[in-house]
Order: C-alpha cells, then sequence, then structure tokens
C-alpha cells in the first residue's frame, strides 16, 4: 500500500479533516504538518505567557476586587 491511501483511513487530530501528506505522528495522534507546528507555536506562546504572569506575580501582590459594600 502505499502512504497517501494509508493516511486517508486517519484524520487529523487538530483540525479535524482528513490526513494529507506531509503528516505527523505524535503521542499516538496524526496530525497534519502544518497543524502540529502551529499547535506547538501556540504551546510555547502559552508557556511564555504564564511565565510573563508568574513572574508579574512576584513583582506585584494581587489585586482584590470588592463587589459588595460592607455594612459598617
Amino acid at each position: 500500500m502505499h502512504l497517501d491511501t494509508e493516511l486517508a483511513q486517519h484524520h487529523c487530530a487538530r483540525c479535524k479533516s482528513k490526513l494529507t501528506v506531509p503528516a505527523v505522528f505524535r503521542d499516538g495522534e496524526w496530525y497534519h504538518r502544518t497543524c502540529w507546528e502551529r499547535g506547538a507555536h501556540q504551546l510555547a506562546d502559552a508557556n511564555k505567557r504564564a511565565d510573563a504572569i508568574k513572574h508579574m506575580h512576584d513583582l506585584y501582590p494581587p489585586i482584590v476586587f470588592l463587589t459588595e459594600r460592607e455594612s459598617l
């Protein structure tokens, strides 16, 4: 069998459309190469943002918002 016909049986785990070449198999799932790369970039960006938020949290104390007035 050709690789194209074998991949046609699978769907991309990210976009759910039928697979085409080039494809990536990672963590037990198939992805289009571009879908895999976009997901990897999104994960890297999310990690950078999370690190920045952690750093901001260390520099500044948490802000507490009061939504109701307490009676005096």
